[in-house]
């Protein structure tokens, strides 16, 4: 995880907070699917990061808890210091580790936020939706965002041009660019969007629904069956 270490982890916030809008979006659709979950509801983050997605509900559901799972243990200093300095680090577990190493505990609701385009091979990305899977209670709600795009697809060109565009606006230089589009099949999956749900799908969770996109990220939201 060296592309998530301390001098990555103590910038990530700022470097994407020209894109805020993106996540504050994000947010508001994880918000309204997760609305009608019990005041006790516990929630698993997985892939937690900075701990972006906690910042926004905690304060929303002053009752619920959350466990934050993630193998960089710089992000998850980043987010804990986040709750604590917001008063919410009590209502918090933090897991340094991959989902599959946490204990199977029955999760009301789970979020996967820009984690799984990081497995390339199918049954690693599979193996990842399961292992979310196991851990929630039956029909509990997933919302998973990553990632995506068939780059055989004729638009697949203009969707990559629109989603640079938006990096640029971020910072990201020509050269950078250049990177970005070399890092699809390397550092980031190139599955398309129907071969995310297949995959989804084969972990134990019901048909998916896309109900956002910003440039190349695509949002579903499923539940556990």
């Amino acid at each position: 995880m060296d592309a998530f270490g301390p001098e990555q982890a103590a910038t990530y916030d700022e470097r994407f907070s020209k894109l805020s809008a993106i996540n504050s979006l994000l947010h508001l659709v994880i918000q309204s699917q997760f609305a009608h979950l019990p005041d006790n509801a516990h929630i698993l983050i997985a892939g937690a990061g900075t701990g972006a997605d906690v910042r926004h509900l905690a304060p929303l559901f002053p009752s619920w808890h959350f466990t934050l799972a993630d193998p960089a243990d710089a992000m998850l200093e980043i987010a804990w210091q986040h709750a604590n300095q917001e008063g919410f680090a009590d209502r918090c577990t933090f897991h340094a580790g991959y989902v599959s190493s946490l204990p199977e505990t029955q999760f009301d609701a789970a979020t996967s936020l820009l984690v799984s385009h990081f497995l390339n091979e199918e049954e690693d990305r599979t193996a990842y939706y399961r292992s979310i899977a196991e851990r929630l209670q039956p029909s509990a709600p997933l919302f998973e965002a990553a990632l995506c795009g068939n780059r055989y697809d004729t638009i697949f060109e203009t969707e990559m041009e629109v989603w640079l565009g938006l990096m640029n606006l971020a910072g990201m230089t020509d050269e950078g660019g250049q990177n970005y589009r070399q890092s699809f099949g390397t550092l980031f999956a190139t599955h398309d969007p129907s071969e995310v749900e297949k995959m989804i799908g084969a972990a134990k969770f019901g048909r998916p629904v896309q109900c956002f996109q910003a440039g190349l990220i695509r949002g579903w939201i499923t539940h556990r069956l």
